[in-house]
């Protein structure tokens, strides 16, 4: 299965772009070289809403017909699934829907082919992976869009070619064909919707003062925590999660981060939004900072995906999974503040012990 790729923070962004704009290349042993006196760029983001659903995704072999269906870190049958996501593709309403989606896949496809480049114009499509927010009452009923039915609602697709190639579809172009798809079709999408078809934003990032758009990503991003955009439009008032920001630039690639609001971040620092890691007072502070109640919700969801009722059995498997999301979130904070990974996962495993504990008493 191919995993969806993890999204990071407006910092590692913003470190990232200042790597490449201040790269001149390497002295005489081969050492980087940087020129920090050199202009960074002015970038713009689109935004779309992040859901507070579950990842779920399906992958299709265009060759033998086969249509596998995952989660983010697994693949999933109808015996062990995912919040019911496997089962859905295998009823009458999502084999119908997912047909449709297959057809706007192909079409979008062909749409896109004058711009593709030359050796992949004449190459079928192998095969496509679609990932989505797989969102509703069995999944996570505290937002608004948990409280509606059942509905997979996609933000990727990834189509990959004969010879191995791979290339992210335009879902802004894939939205629209979406929205269009009676003029084309005649089939059931019950159950299908795509993020680009909801409420999107718009920010330009000058990288020489990043500091400057962080009052404007903490309006937007309160703005759907207060009320979620997609679930309004499908009639419904209620919180929602945060915005997914995406940048595809030609010189600094495809650029990513997410900004959640207040209920929703893995951290308790003083901003919603940083553009530089924070610096903590030691392993203590470190732990009360990135030990939140929406991390450790988070490890608990992820690991009821994977096992069902979670018993003693599995504290060691939170416990990984805790220290695993920490390091992989939060590694430039850990250096930032002077300290190592041994300094502090026998705190957070304490810690995230004693929050475990409570809950499988009430499983």
């Amino acid at each position: 299965m191919r995993k969806f790729p993890a999204i990071e923070q407006l910092r590692h962004v913003v470190a990232a772009v200042n790597h490449r704009a201040t790269y001149i290349g390497q002295d005489a042993e081969g050492n980087p070289v940087y020129d920090d006196s050199r202009c960074r760029p002015k970038l713009t983001f689109t935004g779309t809403v992040k859901l507070h659903g579950s990842n779920a995704g399906v992958e299709y072999n265009l060759k033998t017909g086969q249509l596998v269906p995952q989660s983010r870190e697994r693949v999933l049958t109808v015996a062990e699934d995912n919040h019911g996501f496997a089962r859905w593709t295998e009823s009458l309403a999502g084999k119908e829907a997912l047909v449709e989606l297959g057809k706007a896949i192909v079409l979008c496809h062909r749409h896109e082919e004058p711009n593709l480049p030359r050796v992949l114009r004449d190459q079928d499509v192998s095969r496509y992976v679609a990932y989505g927010e797989w969102c509703g009452p069995d999944v996570n009923a505290k937002t608004a869009i948990g409280q509606l039915p059942e509905r997979w609602v996609l933000f990727s697709v990834l189509m990959e070619y004969a010879d191995g190639t791979e290339i992210w579809l335009d879902m802004h172009r894939f939205g629209a064909l979406w929205s269009t798809r009676n003029l084309w079709s005649t089939g059931n999408a019950e159950g299908i919707d795509v993020i680009t078809n909801f409420k999107t934003y718009g920010i330009t990032i000058d990288f020489n003062k990043p500091a400057e758009i962080l009052d404007v990503l903490e309006q937007f991003t309160l703005q759907v925590e207060d009320r979620c955009p997609v679930a309004a439009a499908l009639g419904l008032e209620g919180m929602g999660e945060g915005i997914v920001w995406e940048c595809r630039d030609p010189l600094y690639g495809h650029l990513k981060f997410k900004t959640k609001g207040l209920k929703h971040k893995g951290t308790r620092n003083s901003k919603l939004v940083d553009i530089a890691p924070e610096v903590l007072a030691g392993r203590e502070a470190f732990t009360m900072a990135v030990l939140t109640e929406s991390r450790l919700e988070q490890g608990l969801a992820e690991l009821r995906q994977r096992v069902g009722k979670v018993t003693m059995d599995h504290v060691g498997e939170f416990l990984k999974w805790v220290g695993q999301d920490v390091i992989k979130e939060e590694s430039d904070t850990l250096a930032a503040s002077g300290l190592t990974r041994q300094d502090v996962m026998s705190t957070i495993n304490r810690r995230a012990k004693d929050w475990l504990m409570p809950q499988l008493a009430q499983i």
